[in-house]
């Protein structure tokens, strides 16, 4: 965290989706093509993803398969994101559900996006193939979110905010049953993390005062953000008009 491979990734990062942004906007590319190579990309992240983490089932020292590894799963925040990206693009059709998933997944994009390349639980070396998946696919989602927010894609009114933190709630609940199903499986399953920190000796989220009070401040984290999040882009959006 924060060594020189790590600074070069960020630059690589900022650089790309500026880069992209400037494209997009010269070509005036529409959502709906916006969305496609996303869904493009989310289903080239998890192939790699896939193809660089299948993991043996051996029985009495005999390999019987192979399997994803538990950890690599789609449940994380921002990976979790492809199943909304495939839903606004094969079936969602209804103008207000569509309001109301792109007015949640836009400040998730950002902010999860963000935070996870500020803090890579994969390592940044060059030489791993999954640093790329990582890094690429959450420089990919910040660019969409910014896109989005660019084009005025969602009105954002107090309302979403009640509607993100609902939406939130009932995540983080899948979260913890996902994570309570693979607690034999994989040792600490910690989607969304919630079992444990991303990372140790991050300076708020950690468990020096316990997980009660870990759990206490990821809650409030995700309350702060999302009403920043809300009224930064109402005050914005209303300066615009």
């Amino acid at each position: 965290m924060f060594s020189l491979n790590h600074f070069l990734w960020l630059l690589i990062c900022a650089c790309l989706i500026v880069l992209l942004l400037y494209v997009f906007k010269i070509k005036k590319v529409s959502f709906n093509h916006a969305l496609t190579i996303l869904v493009i990309t989310c289903f080239i992240s998890e192939f790699v993803k896939a193809s660089v983490n299948m993991i043996a089932i051996d029985e009495a020292n005999i390999t019987k398969g192979f399997i994803l590894d538990p950890k690599d799963l789609p449940f994380h925040l921002c990976s979790i994101q492809m199943f909304f990206f495939i839903a606004l693009k094969f079936f969602v059709k209804n103008e207000k559900t569509k309001d109301t998933l792109l007015g949640f997944m836009i400040p998730t994009l950002l902010i999860g996006g963000i935070m996870a390349i500020f803090i890579p639980t994969v390592g940044t070396s060059f030489k791993n193939v999954q640093v790329y998946q990582y890094f690429l696919y959450h420089m990919m989602i910040i660019f969409f979110a910014i896109y989005c927010l660019e084009n005025k894609i969602v009105d954002y009114k107090w309302t979403h905010l009640k509607q993100n933190l609902i939406i939130m709630v009932f995540l983080a609940f899948f979260a913890l049953w996902i994570n309570s199903m693979l607690s034999g499986v994989i040792e600490s399953p910690n989607f969304f993390y919630i079992t444990r920190p991303p990372m140790e000796n991050l300076p708020i989220l950690n468990l020096n005062n316990g997980w009660y009070a870990y759990f206490l401040t990821l809650v409030t984290l995700v309350i702060l953000l999302f009403t920043s999040f809300n009224a930064i882009v109402m005050l914005i959006y209303k300066k615009r008009r």
